[in-house]
């Protein structure tokens, strides 16, 4: 019994050897004829790149071969290294493989997701429908946005903003909103940064919409208009000193004054900073956000903050005074004041400041 238990290990052992040895080989020759295959692709795109205008069986070949992953990985092989050579040319040649992706669209929602996600990276990356209304192509990004898997997601949103329709990107982040799929808010806000359209056409949609988002996106909507532009400060303002709004909502409307200095809003920030506020957040950003406005009431201001229990609010309030040039002469009131607190934090500063400037002149 134990000689047949032994003959039947080894004879499982000498089965699974032969066959790890057959599937080495058949990948190892699967891959040649592959690298074979793609070589004279990407040859006969690079060709084609030259001509003026691509003909009718390039175009019919692309559409059959780029069905299949490896050949979108072997186009964008040939892609980067025509690029390097003649970007003029590989533009003009792009702008002319539209039909071809629109039928692509199509064959890759059938395709399982992480063979999906790659389809539209690559529309995103060469601008291949840059300024395209295509409703098709839009449709199906917008079909991925809705998908659990985070590639397929972020890819499709970056194919929509490479494509520039306001109408479009607007759609997907009211599909974000709804999702029961968390999708990263700086992913979303660095993405809008990126859009290829009518900048000031996809804002206005936005804020056309701004208040039927739930809080997390219109955080991160703020986000973006403050990294976007300092043209949106009336607006920003009437929902900074709305009582009813968020706190999370109203602690960003402060971070964008400080990106934006904004003079109707400065008597607000005072006031954030010298009344009692429900949460220390709200005193401890405009401490950060005050670095903006330079004058004696700012000092003024500030100079009461490092005096505040809150770690954050005082360590704040020492960075916006360092911010605004103060010499050690001009703080000698809080050096040699009673809250030796307050003077530990300027210390800290001035200490800090002194080793960065240290360590740059030494680098």
């Amino acid at each position: 019994m134990v000689e047949t238990l032994i003959y039947t290990y080894l004879a499982i052992c000498v089965s699974m050897i032969i066959f790890n040895i057959v599937c080495i080989y058949y990948f190892h020759r699967r891959d040649k004829v592959l690298l074979r295959c793609n070589n004279r692709f990407v040859e006969d795109i690079l060709k084609q790149i030259q001509l003026e205008q691509p003909d009718e069986k390039h175009l019919k070949d692309l559409s059959k071969k780029l069905t299949k992953v490896n050949y979108l990985m072997a186009f964008d092989e040939a892609l980067e290294r025509a690029y390097e050579k003649d970007p003029d040319r590989v533009k003009t040649y792009i702008r002319q493989l539209s039909s071809v992706f629109v039928y692509l669209t199509l064959e890759y929602l059938k395709k399982e997701k992480i063979k999906a996600a790659y389809f539209p990276y690559i529309i995103n990356k060469y601008d291949i429908l840059r300024g395209l209304n295509i409703t098709l192509v839009t449709d199906a990004m917008l079909e991925l946005v809705k998908d659990e898997n985070l590639y397929c997601r972020e890819n499709a949103l970056q194919a929509l903003y490479s494509i520039g329709n306001a109408n479009s990107v607007l759609e997907a982040l009211k599909i974000l909103d709804k999702s029961e799929f968390y999708h990263y808010s700086k992913m979303i806000y660095d993405g809008l940064l990126l859009f290829k359209g009518n900048r000031l056409e996809l804002d206005e949609k936005i804020w056309e919409n701004f208040f039927s988002f739930h809080t997390t996106m219109r955080v991160t909507l703020l986000n973006y208009f403050r990294f976007s532009s300092g043209d949106y400060c009336e607006k920003i303002l009437r929902i900074m000193i709305d009582k009813k709004e968020e706190d999370e909502i109203r602690y960003n409307c402060i971070r964008y004054f400080a990106r934006y200095p904004y003079e109707p809003a400065l008597s607000f920030l005072y006031d954030f900073a010298e009344q009692e506020q429900p949460f220390w957040e709200y005193t401890a950003i405009t401490a950060s956000a005050l670095a903006s406005y330079p004058n004696e009431k700012t000092i003024s201001v500030l100079k009461v903050l490092l005096c505040n229990p809150n770690w954050y609010v005082r360590y704040n309030a020492a960075e916006s005074l360092n911010k605004l040039g103060l010499r050690y002469e001009e703080l000698i009131d809080v050096f040699e004041g009673k809250d030796r607190y307050a003077g530990e934090m300027l210390r800290y500063r001035f200490d800090q400041k002194r080793l960065a400037e240290r360590r740059n002149r030494y680098e």
